[in-house]
């Protein structure tokens, strides 16, 4: 970057000014991104936005990252995994934000209780802090891993403070899509299983069951829906120009368009592929990490009733065993490991999907 330039705003020019002066401009709000500069002994204009030393957190344009061509569902596989070996580590970082105090809560919170006094207890301050910190650091954690696949699917590469501090300024946005959309997970999924429990947890009868079936039927069309219309709202919210609900209706559009190409290569279905073929992943993964403790436990145990007598003891325990921590570390470092894996993948598809949405419009 040239040592001097020439800053005009509202048609008066300031300067020269070097690069120190110009963050100090930036910091105060003297300067932004739609104001116009040039280097020195030069006639050249550009915006401030587009200085990189000057706003670091600044994302790059969509159309730049986005893959030059339409991928097949092999490239897309290959793509993510590359993605996801390159920004490892600061995938890592993003996702531990949120892993350390999960894990910690899943040793306090089924050993919780109560206390007998109105004073608060050192346990109930303990949780209240880690929930607070998970909810907090949520946002931050998708909107870090969404940043760091799309600088790799951009050939980019940025610090990890740099990041850090790109994610903390979308913490707003991101804080308010997950209020949307785990609301509308709530209330489509939440209520409805609520209503079925309070059917069945009477008497049952052949009308109470035909209504809980037809509620569950609902309900799975419910989440059918919600799934697609929502397929690409982390990477809207973090990559797109879009906020809030307009996010949201960027994701669906994107979600449902109709490519005259088979369906495997619609977003929709490809979306739903790799979003089951992480869940397998992770799901035999985890059992396969959950087998050997379970099997220690149950060493030496040859009836029924020594099976329940285990369950019981470990719900009556009042904090967790070594085993139990064990195991709870090691879930939660899989979840650490795994998760930045479907991120990459949805980011590549994200790409994937704009260009051939871009493509179509073009075509059209």
């Amino acid at each position: 970057m040239p040592e001097q330039w020439i800053v005009l705003v509202q048609d008066k020019e300031y300067g020269p000014a070097d690069l120190e002066t110009l963050r100090e401009w930036v910091r105060e709000g003297r300067l932004i991104r739609e104001n116009e500069m040039r280097e020195a002994g030069a006639d050249a204009w550009m915006r401030a936005g587009d200085v990189p030393e000057l706003f670091p957190e600044r994302i790059p344009s969509s159309s730049a990252q986005m893959p030059g061509r339409q991928q097949s569902f092999a490239e897309l596989l290959s793509e993510s995994w590359r993605v996801y070996r390159q920004g490892f580590p600061k995938f890592f970082f993003f996702t531990l934000l949120v892993a350390v105090p999960w894990f910690l809560l899943q040793l306090t919170l089924p050993f919780f209780e109560i206390p007998q006094s109105t004073a608060a207890s050192a346990g109930v301050i303990a949780n209240v802090v880690l929930i607070f910190l998970l909810v907090g650091m949520w946002p931050i954690s998708l909107a870090g891993l969404q940043l760091v696949a799309a600088d790799a699917v951009a050939g980019q590469a940025d610090t990890l403070s740099n990041l850090l501090r790109r994610a903390r300024k979308l913490w707003p946005r991101m804080a308010q899509l997950c209020v949307l959309v785990y609301a509308s997970y709530f209330f489509w999924m939440g209520i409805p299983l609520l209503v079925v429990l309070s059917l069945t947890a009477g008497a049952a009868s052949i009308t109470s069951l035909l209504l809980a079936l037809l509620i569950l039927s609902f309900l799975g069309d419910m989440v059918a829906r919600l799934f697609i219309n929502f397929l690409f709202w982390q990477q809207a919210g973090a990559l797109g120009e879009q906020v809030g609900a307009e996010a949201l209706r960027e994701s669906k559009k994107l979600a449902r368009q109709r490519l005259p190409a088979p369906r495997l290569q619609w977003p929709l279905y490809r979306g739903a592929i790799l979003a089951s073929l992480w869940l397998l992943l992770l799901l035999v993964v985890s059992a396969g990490i959950e087998l050997p403790f379970l099997l220690y436990r149950m060493r030496g145990i040859t009836s029924l009733d020594q099976v329940v007598s285990l369950a019981q003891s470990l719900t009556e325990a009042k904090r967790p065993d070594a085993l139990t921590i064990a195991s709870s570390a090691i879930g939660s470092l899989l979840h650490a490991v795994l998760r930045p894996l479907l991120a990459a993948s949805f980011v590549v598809l994200y790409f994937d999907a704009k260009a051939r949405s871009q493509n179509q419009t073009d075509n059209n």
